[in-house]
């Protein structure tokens, strides 16, 4: 039984195996005349260590030929992309640029922004429908054609600049705005006339989701601008508690780039009570990578003496975050471990081993208390 089942795998293996066209004639069949030939050719141009540097006439060719056909599109595309890139011949990159346009269907545009991405190129002509790509409905193809854009940003200032303009500020996306604010690159004057225009137009319009989306993506550029200073405004409205916890999540996502608001946030976390804020406040926190002085110790304690659980367990976070300079809030968690429900004692002990060394148990909570 087991020799058989042994020797059954090689010819398994072998019946799955591809063996790939010599590069004359995946040539020939890129051209053929017969729709399906033509997708067979392109399916074994995808295929690892295919010939493909040797056909790239007939690449290009098999796009010509391929009109009207979606998926004989995006193979074309995807095959193309994985060319290398000083292999990007003005043939290519004008194919590219046809199949990018508005008139084809999303997943061929995709394929061939990404190509761009992967050949390092952005043909003039396909510019302005890059641009509309930053705007579409789908993640997926907004996040490609930043991509695209992201090399060429500098470059592309006029025509991003031009795109958002002529868009209502409800419409704008965060990829558009990524590749608005990285087109002013390290040029202080272009970042401060990018931040300036922005803000301008968003005045009157709703934080969510635009608001807080075009704030972060300005702020991930330039830190030290009004979009930074925007979030923290909107996030310190407690009230306000869907906009003021998108806000606290866009700070989040920014990690250390949004490290100046980190006083801010702390002095956020002093102020509230409400156990779901905490929480929240705290993983902003985390995510903003704080020093040691940041972070209010002394309301710390308090809370996890004195908070519901899930705002106790919300400040352990804090703690470890310089658990030796911490390591005196020891005490506190043996205190509070004393009296705590089981969920939270597993937390406070973690918290504890990370500080002190040793988790938290029955002889030392007593000892604590």
């Amino acid at each position: 039984m087991n020799s058989a089942s042994t020797s059954a795998r090689p010819s398994q293996a072998s019946l799955t195996a591809i063996t790939l066209w010599p590069a004359a004639v995946l040539a020939q069949n890129l051209v053929a005349a017969k729709p399906t030939t033509r997708i067979l050719a392109l399916g074994m141009a995808l295929q690892t260590g295919a010939p493909i540097h040797d056909c790239v006439q007939e690449l290009v060719r098999a796009a010509d030929l391929s009109q009207g056909d979606p998926l004989a599109l995006k193979l074309v595309a995807t095959a193309l992309g994985g060319l290398q890139p000083g292999r990007a011949t003005d043939p290519v990159q004008a194919v590219l640029a046809t199949m990018v346009a508005s008139a084809h269907e999303l997943p061929v545009r995709i394929a061939a922004a990404h190509a761009m991405y992967r050949l390092r190129c952005l043909p003039a002509a396909a510019v302005d429908s890059i641009c509309q790509m930053l705007l579409d409905a789908d993640t997926g193809a907004r996040k490609v054609a930043l991509l695209a854009f992201s090399p060429f940003a500098r470059s592309a200032q006029g025509a991003i600049a031009a795109c958002i303009a002529g868009t209502a500020p409800a419409q704008w996306t965060q990829q558009a705005l990524l590749a608005l604010a990285r087109s002013a690159g390290e040029d202080g004057a272009a970042q401060r006339s990018v931040d300036a225009f922005v803000m301008r137009s968003l005045s009157g319009t709703a934080l969510l989701p635009t608001g807080i989306a075009a704030y972060a993506a300005l702020a991930c550029i330039n830190p030290q601008g009004a979009a930074l200073a925007a979030l923290v405004k909107v996030a310190a409205d407690a009230r306000a508690v869907q906009e003021s916890s998108a806000a606290l999540d866009a700070l989040g996502e920014l990690g250390e780039t949004a490290r100046p608001a980190v006083r801010h946030v702390a002095e956020m976390l002093v102020a509230t009570e409400d156990p779901a804020r905490e929480e929240l406040l705290c993983r902003t926190l985390v995510k903003l990578r704080p020093t040691q002085r940041d972070l209010p110790l002394d309301r710390v304690l308090q809370r996890l003496r004195d908070a519901p659980d899930r705002a106790a367990a919300a400040h352990c976070m804090l703690l470890c975050l310089h658990p030796k300079e911490f390591a005196r809030a020891g005490a506190v968690l043996s205190q509070r471990f004393a009296v705590a429900a089981d969920a939270l004692r597993r937390v406070l002990s973690q918290t504890h081993k990370t500080l002190t060394g040793f988790e938290l148990g029955g002889d030392v909570a007593a000892a604590g208390s």
